[in-house]
């Protein structure tokens, strides 16, 4: 038994993310109202064993369950325990837009990824059709019971026994059809029955050919004694006819016997080597192609006759590229420095402008311009203004004391006089102070204004204001800025040396190019010129050396040559090759001759003795020849009598059947009866083959179909409390009341219908228990049962979970409560869930 242990949904219908984990009993109950999903678990385990059924997927037990929600995938696990103590996941998983439509399995055993065929192969690899129609139990399923065949039960029994036993099925099917298609005992169409018509008739034929056929033969006798005459005659002729064509064939070979006797005269002997003429002809033409070579190349050669000699002061002056380079490259870094030393000093002058008064001054005159500077005083006297504040503070505040003083006068004496005369002493004193204050301002503003003067004359002599002048920080400038002019002198010095050095190359380059060379880059491309130059000159130079030595060495290959030639012409006793030419048509003439004589002897070497003969009496010949054709010309007209006769007999036997159409008559019947035979066998054969297959199916099916009949027979007691103990299944399905009346389906009520099914199917899934144990699904299919029914119902599950899973699906609490199971619900938080 393979039994399904735990149920998990990841999206499915109106289920995500619930599980379901059974009982260890072989019966669960799933309880729960109507839309509940008691349909839409019992379509989960289907389609997680066996594939999903999406929209376009065509089935006997379809079913669209994609998740009412928006979310992905679609599918979930099966966990089962066979009884091997395994564990089995099954996953199915469907993402839209990946994979197929059926979904993705993942098979695990004890956790571990394994091909699907290691759980599959425990049930046979049954498909869905398989599973629903032996397996599942609903209300439109129930209302199928007529639906059921004999032939279809069958051949799920034997798709167990045997292996491919639907291809035995397909083909005890074709034999039988084959067999129907040769002989039926009522019919006329079938092969058979039409050759056994054929055959009486032929029958018929065959006895009037017969009668026919011996008129025939006295005439074929008639027939035979003039042919054999005729035949005498053809004879006569034929050896008549040998005689005359041995003796024509002669004659005309009369003309090629003369013609081999004119040719065997012309016979000559000549002694010609074809070897020797070959070699002649050999040399002679590679003596003609080494002269056509040797004058191509004294051409090629006097077309170098005035190429110079190579010189070598231009090759020295190519040698200096190298130290033109460098002297160019050291140049551009002198013109590079140049622009640096003029930004430096740029920069100099334009962090301090004073510094570009001062930059053509000599050494002397620095050093006087510093002295000059730190005579002048740095800063000017500054006049005395507070103290001239505070004397007219003093002079102020004394006047006011003073008036004070003058009013106390009247009201305190004492204190009027102490403030007049304290009036007049600070009166007194801020006016002292006030003029020792102008005295200073006038010394002071003396000496600014001589200070100023030295200041202007310092800058009318230098240019340079003096006030803010930092002497240090400019002399330092100034020596950096002669250090630069020093630096640029030198650096127009090495330029002059470069220039200096270049100039011999650029004067040579010119002369030798004649054009003017100024600058590197004409000299670099002045010598690039020459090295091209005496490249190519060096490369003629070798042309014309190889040309030299190609010539020297065709000399020698045709003094070679023509010393050959001389030898093979000596010994051949020839002088030239137009002799040897000569010598070769005559030897030729003399092969054509000899071919010819050679052709006609094997044309004639058969006749060669007998043309000897005739050619010596050739009159007497000739008169022989006439004679036989005269001989042959009487026979032949007998010949022809004969064959008028005999034509005569032919056309009277021509109307009569003669014994080919006797043997064809007879033929056709022999060849009829030999096909009804035949056919007759193919009958038997296929007729038996079918039925041997079939015996064949129920021996590997262990005889299952019957003990099914048995089994659903009790089944069908139990259920109906023995009112119905007997089922026929053929074509239709009957059943056997308890008074012996036999009833058809389709006049059942739907609760007795309904309980024919469960104990047809129950029986089928006990019978195959062996080789297929999966769990029964059972949804809602009691609603037509009343309690006594549903009572003996579940005795018949109890029955039936002793060996098999049974899974129940119901909204009926009377069953739930019969059964005595805790059931599961259909709602998170609860037990089981």
């Amino acid at each position: 038994m393979v039994k399904l242990i735990r149920i998990q949904i990841v999206n499915f219908g109106q289920f995500s993310n619930f599980t379901f984990d059974l009982s260890n009993s072989n019966i669960d109950v799933f309880y729960g109202a109507n839309e509940a999903g008691k349909s839409t678990v019992v379509a989960f385990i289907k389609q997680i064993l066996f594939g999903f059924h999406l929209a376009n997927h065509s089935s006997d037990f379809f079913e669209d369950y994609k998740p009412l929600a928006q979310v992905s995938p679609m599918g979930g696990s099966l966990f089962f325990e066979n009884e091997n103590g395994q564990h089995y996941q099954l996953e199915r998983l469907y993402a839209h837009g990946k994979g197929s439509k059926t979904g993705t399995l993942t098979v695990k055993c004890d956790n571990q990824v394994v091909p699907e065929s290691v759980f599959f192969d425990q049930i046979k690899n049954i498909d869905g059709n398989f599973y629903t129609d032996s397996f599942i139990f609903n209300q439109d399923m129930l209302a199928k019971v007529d639906q059921i065949k004999q032939k279809d039960l069958l051949e799920r029994i034997y798709y167990l026994g045997a292996a491919n036993s639907d291809s035995l099925i397909t083909l005890r099917d074709d034999f039988a059809k084959s067999a129907d298609a040769l002989f039926k005992k009522t019919g006329r169409k079938p092969l058979i029955n039409q050759l056994l018509l054929e055959v009486k008739a032929e029958e018929s034929k065959v006895s009037n050919s017969e009668n026919e056929f011996s008129v025939y033969q006295e005439l074929n006798d008639n027939f035979k004694k003039q042919k054999g005459l005729q035949h005498q005659e053809e004879q006569k002729e034929l050896e008549l006819q040998k005689e005359y064509d041995k003796l024509e064939k002669i004659q005309k070979l009369v003309p090629s016997y003369e013609k081999l006797q004119d040719l065997q005269n012309q016979v000559k002997t000549i002694n010609f080597d074809s070897e020797q003429f070959q070699s002649a002809q050999t040399l002679t033409m590679q003596a003609e192609s080494l002269h056509k070579k040797q004058q191509k190349i004294i051409a090629k050669l006097n077309e170098y006759s005035d190429d110079p000699e190579e010189n070598t002061a231009v090759s020295k002056l190519i040698q200096k590229k190298p130290e033109v380079l460098q002297w160019q490259s050291e140049y551009s870094n002198c013109l590079q420095k140049d622009e640096q030393i003029k930004d430096e000093q740029n920069q100099l002058i334009a962090l301090d402008p004073n510094l570009n008064k001062i930059v053509g001054m000599e050494q002397e005159e620095i050093i006087k311009l510093q002295e000059d500077y730190q005579k002048l005083p740095q800063k000017e006297l500054k006049i005395g203004q507070s103290k001239n504040g505070n004397s007219k503070q003093y002079l102020l505040f004394g006047g006011v004391i003073f008036v004070v003083g003058l009013i106390l006068l009247f009201i305190a004496r004492a204190f009027g006089f102490l403030a007049v005369g304290m009036g007049l002493a600070l009166v007194v004193f801020g006016s002292y102070q006030q003029k020792q204050t102008q005295k200073a301002v006038k010394i002071a503003t003396e000496q600014n204004e001589k200070i100023r003067q030295q200041r202007q004359t310092f800058e009318k002599r230098y240019g340079i204001k003096p006030i803010n002048l930092d002497i240090n920080n400019l002399i330092n400038e100034w020596r950096q800025y002669q250090v630069l002019i020093q630096n640029l002198k030198r650096n127009d010095q090495r330029k002059t040396e470069l220039i200096g050095l270049v100039k011999p190359i650029a004067v040579q380059l010119g002369h030798e190019l004649k054009q003017t060379v100024n600058t590197f880059a004409d000299i670099l491309n002045g010598l690039d010129q020459l090295t091209k130059k005496i490249n190519l000159e060096r490369l003629r130079r070798e042309k014309q050396t190889s040309l030299e030595n190609s010539l020297a060495e065709n000399k020698d290959e045709l003094t070679e040559n023509e010393t050959k030639l001389k030898m093979v012409l000596a010994k051949a006793q020839v002088t030239s090759l137009a002799e040897y030419e000569q010598i070769q048509k005559q030897k030729l003439k003399q092969d054509e001759i000899q071919n010819q004589i050679d052709a006609l002897k094997t044309n004639l070497q058969n006749d060669l003795s007998e043309l000897k003969s005739y050619a010596k009496n050739k009159t007497e010949n000739q008169t022989e020849l006439a004679n036989l054709r005269s001989k042959i010309s009487a026979v032949h007209e007998n010949i022809n009598h004969l064959q008028g006769k005999a034509a005569e007999i032919k056309v009277k036997m021509e109307n009569l059947a003669n014994s080919t159409a006797v043997f064809v008559e007879k033929q056709k019947l022999a060849n009829l009866k030999a096909r009804l035979k035949n056919l007759s066998v193919e009958y038997l054969a296929d007729l038996f083959t079918a039925k041997w297959i079939s015996r064949a199916l129920d021996l590997a099916s262990n005889e299952r179909f019957p003990k099914m009949l048995v089994t659903a027979k009790e089944y069908l007691r139990l259920l109906t409390d023995n009112r119905y103990n007997n089922i026929e299944i053929d074509k239709k399905i009957t059943v056997t009341r308890f008074d012996g009346k036999k009833i058809e389906v389709q006049y059942l009520s739907r609760g007795t219908s309904e309980q024919l099914y469960f104990a047809l199917k129950l029986a089928f899934v006990q019978q195959i228990r062996d080789e297929i144990n999966l769990p029964i699904l059972i949804d809602d299919s009691f609603v037509n049962f009343d309690d006594h029914r549903v009572d003996e119902i579940e005795k018949l599950l109890q029955a039936i979970a002793r060996n098999n899973q049974v899974l129940i699906f119901t909204a009926q609490t009377s069953l739930v409560d019969k059964l005595r199971i805790q059931p599961l619900t259909f709602k998170r938080g609860t037990k089981n869930v």
